[in-house]
């Protein structure tokens, strides 16, 4: 080997295991060498201690003469490696050499190195194979430890990921569940509000309604005798009739006949119906719409039912407009009012307000408020057409 203006290190190498085609070129090397022709650089270097021996351990003494696999592993031996450098080096004029190799006390350096072809400037004649090695073990120790803190933070992001991905499904679950539940919650409130209705039109309002018709028939009876008792009785049957027709119309609130007999637009027309005895009211509906799902309809009457109630009572709007149509798969229910409108969506804690949300998630949707102050309010409400059950 020797030392080039570079500090890095050479070393001439022949070996005895090589391919007939390579044998046959050092042995014309090795021929012209012993006429003195070419003469063959084997020193090891000039200094008392070379770099060659900084890197590898070994003196030029112990150097010079030994083949090139003195500093090659054990497993670049088993598989000829050198002879695979030489080779490669005779073919393109040089090889990579980027491997670990031997040091004299038996430890491993990881060499920057590559293989040169040396020819004869004159004859262009091989004379031998030139190695320049430079000791990279500190770089390729801290590439490898490089390497394997990437790979452990991958590990631990992999473990992580399948953490959450685990975590978010049981989420997912979980949510599924709980919208399950929240549905069966609507379901048996409906049924109740539905059984309170049912008794409120079955029971009380045909009591009233009796009890008018009595009282108005004993006021004919003695409209001759006592015309001022007939006149009581008379008003009284008035008033009870009055009663009954709320009674009436709050088991129609608690339970809405039309929706599973007519459909959402029937219940929705007869809400605008309703709604017109004390305010001006008007509906925008598509001449026939369908919704499958009954818990979606039935859900998107009571949003349309507390946003109307609610321009009635807090907003003082002298209009009210409830629309009802389809767009983009989604169905799209509107309730707007010119009332005073709400102070503040934020801090508003009203009852009616988070029922109508809820029932818009429940059903797979979103409920949307705005409001200005003076100038109204529209309560938007869109639930997909085909929700997934």
């Amino acid at each position: 080997m020797r030392r080039s203006k570079a500090g890095r290190t050479a070393m001439v190498t022949a070996t005895p295991r090589l391919t007939a085609s390579v044998r046959a070129a050092l042995a014309k090397v090795q021929i012209d060498a012993s006429a003195g022709t070419p003469k063959v650089d084997t020193a090891w270097g000039e200094e008392s201690l070379t770099p060659a021996e900084r890197v590898f351990g070994w003196s030029a003494e112990e150097a010079i003469g030994q083949s090139g696999e003195l500093v090659f592993t054990p497993e670049d031996r088993a598989i000829e490696q050198e002879e695979k450098e030489i080779e490669t080096a005779l073919q393109d004029g040089c090889a990579s050499d980027r491997r670990w190799h031997l040091r004299k006390d038996g430890s491993r350096i990881w060499v920057d190195g590559v293989m040169h072809r040396l020819d004869d400037e004159q004859t262009g004649a091989l004379r031998g194979f030139a190695k320049i090695a430079r000791d990279a073990t500190k770089e390729r120790l801290a590439e490898e430890e490089l390497k394997k803190a990437h790979s452990e933070l991958e590990d631990r992001v992999k473990e992580r990921t399948t953490a959450l991905v685990a975590t978010n499904s049981e989420l997912h679950k979980e949510m599924r569940r709980r919208q399950m539940l929240e549905r069966e919650i609507l379901k048996i409130t409906e049924r109740e509000r539905a059984r309170i209705g049912q008794d409120l039109h079955d029971g009380l309002c045909q009591e009233l309604t009796a009890t008018a018709f009595l009282l108005k028939s004993k006021a004919k009876t003695m409209a001759r005798e006592v015309p001022e008792c007939a006149k009581a009785l008379q008003e009284a049957a008035e008033t009870v009739n009055e009663n009954a027709g709320r009674a009436r119309d709050l088991a129609r609130g608690l339970h809405p006949f039309e929706l599973g007999s007519g459909g959402l637009l029937v219940a929705l027309r007869e809400l605008v119906t309703r709604a017109n005895e004390r305010t001006p009211c008007r509906g925008q509906f598509p001449r026939s719409l369908r919704v499958s799902d009954e818990g979606v309809a039935l859900n998107l009457y009571r949003v349309a039912q507390e946003a109307v109630n609610n321009a009635l009572k807090h907003a003082r709007a002298s209009e009210v407009i409830i629309g009802l149509r389809e767009e983009n798969d989604e169905l799209v229910l509107t309730v707007k009012d010119d009332g005073t409108g709400i102070r503040s969506l934020r801090k508003n804690k009203r009852m009616g307000i988070h029922m109508m949300k809820y029932r818009a998630d429940v059903s797979g949707g979103k409920l949307e408020i705005e409001s200005r102050r003076g100038r109204g309010t529209t309560v938007t409400c869109r639930v997909p057409l085909n929700r997934e059950k």
